[in-house]
């Protein structure tokens, strides 16, 4: 719920409220004045939305708000990218473009749960899943003019080829976000290889 519509909820029910208290049950006005004012205050501030990462308010982390604007255009140009792909005519790309989608829908998902690390995703954010859905959108809107001219052709084919490309660099800003979990994955097989072996030999 927006702020307008939380002021003017809250703003209904207490007057609502008031007429209630005042006229059909006659209390002093004073008191059905300031009973509303509370019923104002307090229904606007049940309506606040929720702004959570991980399930940590947004405003007792440090950066909260510049984290969770991060996230919500990640959200905005995957967005963008699904509805692109889904214009795309040629299979092949359309593919390149799903298979890009999935690891930027995959990156998001994972900061989601470890915000943690989303400031070591910015560059992720700001170019990459930028450039990624402006790039599919200009396909798209070339596509879409009908014209095979040299040029344009030109850009459909290196716009495909650019989506592996991309990809990969997905990946590997996802590798990197999760190089302590696979140190830590690692460690646990070593551990496992190291108990079986001593077990054995007893």
């Amino acid at each position: 719920m927006n702020e307008t519509a939380r002021m003017i909820t809250a703003a209904l029910a207490a007057a609502v409220s008031f007429l209630l208290l005042f006229l059909v049950l006659h209390w002093n006005l004073l008191v059905c004045i300031l009973l509303a004012v509370g019923v104002y205050f307090g229904l606007f501030l049940f309506l606040k939305p929720s702004r959570k990462i991980a399930g940590i308010d947004v405003e007792t982390m440090e950066g909260g708000e510049e984290l969770k604007k991060l996230l919500d255009d990640a959200k905005i140009d995957l967005a963008d990218m699904a509805r692109a792909i889904r214009e795309i005519q040629d299979p092949a790309v359309q593919k390149d473009a799903g298979t890009l989608h999935q690891t930027g829908q995959g990156i998001l998902n994972y900061l989601q749960e470890n915000p943690d690390k989303i400031k070591l995703a910015r560059r992720f954010f700001t170019y990459y899943l930028d450039t990624a859905a402006r790039l599919l959108n200009r396909y798209v809107e070339f596509q879409n003019t009908g014209l095979r001219s040299g040029e344009v052709t030109e850009i459909l084919v290196r716009t495909g080829e650019a989506l592996p490309v991309l990809n990969r660099a997905f990946e590997r800003q996802f590798t990197r976000l999760m190089e302590g979990e696979l140190m830590d994955v690692e460690a646990d097989i070593e551990l496992l290889k190291s108990t079986l072996k001593m077990e054995g030999g007893q």
